[in-house]
């Protein structure tokens, strides 16, 4: 069974284990119906928990109300406590799941109309108990659990307990209520047992003096009645009864009308609706998947995610961008992927998974965190890393890389950036007999020419490239590596890192990636998670009109691995990292992003660890497009001008200023780049070099890419 038993006090942001003393669901089929303990008057909802003074601005409008009032009354579900879902109708089909039973989630729904339509035509009412529900309830035939409706029936209890919790931002005004020493009593209109309800409540840090339900009364707030049997029960004028509810028809409209001061509070749901900031293209069409009506065509993951974006603006209010990110984008990101790469170890039999720095960082944290069995550790690969060794085996396919064209630079700056050490001097002094050594390369001609002085250098740089393969063998060795049965793990696209590696080692492995692109390196043992060889167009579009905000999430502040050297021991088997020489005011401005940005990964990982197992990867990807096609074509006005302004992730060397933004074409064009945008001089640069090293097939496809990106075609 999924254990969600853990939840957050909103006022010292401490982590506890619920309540572990609770009445057996087999008690409250029985009828056991009982009051929860009653909290004494300006006492603490938790015994030892110290109270602040200074409450949430929601909670602290609400103070002198408060005060006035005899009774203080809240509803239960969607305002004292939460689900990890949107709908409560997720519940059922998250009992499908478990069970195995095939339509147990439409077949709940109808029978809870069944019970109702049954009780009105006999009593008048349609307060109905969930003992009636699952008379009604016809139970599919199908499943991999004999289950009958009394085990259904306890299911749904023990499912009910275990994901419900406590309302961060209702959960501060209850706080204050108690600290001004008024009675709390709760008032739902629902049908599953009081008594569990009261333990639920009292397990969350919100044990009421009086709980009233509405299958119990056979009333109800939505027609108003039930707030009579409260006034009466609690011997207080209707006006002396302040009651807090997020439905405006029963917990205010009905609580007016009966006397009753109702004061409308927004479900965590429709505060979140409200707020702009929030990517509301991506937010409406998570609601809409997550909604909709068979249980077949709901998207778990959808609901979830809406879930836990309402619990994050509840807890934080003024957040950041960086936080806001790694809670609506990065989270789910970085989780879905971590999902896919447990299903697809399993089934490709898979021992080890090696994920490659520096993406690999918060990925092998999710991982851990996610409890997930396989083994998974952090393994030194990039771009960089490979490029050197890659000239061993194919030096006229890798030359080109030596040089970079993404931006001008001269023959001396493309050296330095390469790190070599001892090396560079020795090098740049044949070079620059060849070549002159600060003259930029700023067009075809001059590359060619400095092309040919690296291939006039043939014999150094060789050399050069078989000391860096020959350590980097090694370390691969001392990290036990074995090509047979382990996967390297990466973002993706290209796939250059592994191709390399492959070509050091000889032989192919297994590659894990969130994306390839059609032009990607490939093989049958490299596996995509969202677009594979550029085969969903909609996926391709996304990455090359905002790639850096797929890689964002994965960003990491680890310095990065230039290459390996021997270190001299006698028998040749130890070796160390030189680390590339970073550019300190980047990482400045870069690293508390980072910070805050893998803080809500983590916690969003956290929140969906308990269902996380019963998720498709249907429903992951589906999700995660809604989100990032938004992101990258209809962002916020918040979003754009605080994430398109973040500097670029500069891997190595210099390379030119660049923002998130200079990458970053959206869609519509509503805005304009935050640095300069590449000219046309600089692309066919760029396509010069790709035709030296991936030839014309290669350079066609990216030629098309760009052509789409710079005229707006179709994708």
């Amino acid at each position: 069974m999924l254990s969600y038993m853990q939840s957050v006090d909103v006022m010292d942001g401490t982590e506890r284990p619920l309540g572990s003393e609770r009445t057996s669901s087999s008690a409250y089929l029985e009828g056991q119906v009982g009051q929860s303990k009653a909290v004494p008057r300006g006492a603490s909802a938790r015994a030892g928990v110290a109270k602040v003074s200074v409450y949430p601005a929601q909670a602290e409008a609400l103070r002198m109300m408060i005060e006035q009032a005899q009774i203080v009354s809240f509803d239960v579900f969607d305002t004292l406590l939460i689900r990890p879902f949107a709908n409560p109708t997720d519940v059922f089909l998250l009992m499908e799941r478990q069970t195995g039973l095939a339509g147990f989630h439409d077949a709940r729904i109808k029978a809870e109309q069944a019970a109702r339509d049954k009780l009105h035509a006999k009593t008048g009412s349609v307060e109905v108990t969930l003992a009636q529900i699952y008379e009604a309830l016809k139970v599919p035939d199908s499943g991999t659990k004999a289950l009958d409706r009394g085990a259904l029936m306890r299911l749904e209890i023990e499912t009910e307990t275990a994901l419900l919790t406590r309302s961060p931002a209702v959960g501060a005004v209850y706080d204050l209520a108690r600290e001004l020493g008024k009675p709390v009593i709760a008032v739902s209109d629902m049908y599953l047992p009081e008594r569990m309800i009261a333990e639920i409540l009292a397990a969350n840090g919100l044990a009421v003096d009086r709980l009233f339900v509405s299958c119990a009364h056979r009333a109800s707030k939505h027609e108003g009645s039930l707030y009579g049997i409260v006034c009466a029960a609690m011997k207080v004028e209707p006006s002396g009864v302040l009651h807090f509810g997020d439905n405006f028809k029963s917990d205010c409209s009905a609580a007016l009308e009966a006397g009753v001061a109702g004061y409308y509070l927004p479900s965590l749901y429709d505060q979140l609706y409200r707020d702009n900031r929030f990517n509301q293209a991506a937010v409406s069409q998570l609601c809409l998947r997550g909604q909709a009506g068979r249980g077949d065509e709901k998207n778990l993951f959808a609901s979830a995610v809406v879930a836990y974006l309402a619990r994050f603006k509840a807890t934080h209010p003024a957040a950041s961008m960086a936080a806001q990110f790694g809670a609506m984008y990065g989270g789910p990101l970085v989780t879905g992927f971590t999902a896919w790469m447990n299903v697809t170890m399993q089934t490709d039999k898979v021992r080890h998974l090696r994920l490659a720095t520096r993406d690999g960082y918060i990925t092998k944290e999710i991982w851990d965190r996610l409890g997930f069995s396989g083994q998974a550790s952090i393994m030194q690969s990039s771009r960089r890393l490979t490029m050197l060794p890659a000239l061993c085996k194919a030096f006229e396919t890798e030359i080109g890389a030596l040089l970079n064209t993404s931006t001008t630079c001269t023959m001396r700056e493309c050296i330095a950036r390469l790190g070599l050490g001892d090396g560079a001097a020795e090098l740049l002094e044949v070079l620059g007999r060849l070549t002159p050594l600060d003259r930029p390369i700023d067009n075809p001609i001059k590359a060619q020419s400095a092309l040919k002085a690296l291939r006039d250098s043939s014999s150094l740089l060789i050399r050069i490239a078989e000391a860096e393969m020959e350590a980097y063998k090694t370390y691969l060795d001392g990290e036990g590596f074995d090509p047979q049965h382990d996967a390297m793990v990466d973002c993706g696209w290209a796939l250059s890192s592994q191709r390399r590696t492959e070509q050091m080692l000889g032989e192919a492995f297994r590659g894990y990636y969130i994306g390839t692109l059609e032009h990607a390196y490939m093989h049958d043992k490299i596996r995509s998670f969202l677009f594979h060889k550029g085969d969903d167009k909609g996926w391709v579009e996304i990455a090359e009109r905002g790639v850096e905000l797929l890689e964002l999430p994965f960003a990491s502040t680890h310095r990065q691995v230039c290459r390996f050297e021997k270190t001299g021991a006698p028998d040749g088997s130890d070796v160390r990292p030189v680390l590339i020489e970073q550019e300190a005011q980047y990482d400045i401005v870069r690293i508390s992003f980072i910070h805050k940005m893998h803080d809500e990964i983590r916690s969003f990982s956290d929140f969906i660890k308990p269902v996380i197992g019963v998720i498709t990867m249907e429903e992951l990807r589906e999700g995660l497009f809604i989100l990032f096609e938004a992101l990258v074509n209809r962002p916020t006005s918040y979003e754009y001008h605080e994430l398109a302004t973040l500097p670029h992730n500069r891997e190595f060397g210099a390379s030119g200023f660049a923002t998130v933004g200079t990458f970053w074409v959206v869609g519509g064009s509503q805005y304009v780049s935050q640095s300069q945008k590449t000219r046309w001089r600089d692309y066919v640069r760029l396509g010069w070099s790709s035709l030296r090293q991936a030839g014309p097939g290669a350079t066609w496809v990216k030629a098309k890419r760009v052509l789409r990106r710079k005229l707006g075609g179709p994708g």
